[in-house]
């Protein structure tokens, strides 16, 4: 499960990454890797959402284990 996690938590920064391209530069960088009039961006585009979907329950069901000293 951890492997799982860590594996979403990167194509949310991943995502993250391509919409701030995209915000600053107007750069669509999944586009531009699978070409813009496929089908794979939008089947990127939506993996990365089911994982931020996936890190938010966890975040929400999840104590934090550190103790603040």
């Amino acid at each position: 499960m951890r492997a799982f996690n860590i594996a979403t938590l990167i194509m949310v920064l991943f995502g993250a990454i391509c919409l701030g391209l995209q915000g600053q530069f107007q750069v669509d960088l999944i586009g531009l890797a699978c070409g813009a009039d496929s089908m794979w961006p939008r089947a990127i585009y939506a993996l990365i959402g089911l994982s931020g979907l996936w890190q938010a329950i966890w975040l929400a069901t999840h104590k934090p284990t550190a103790q603040i000293v």
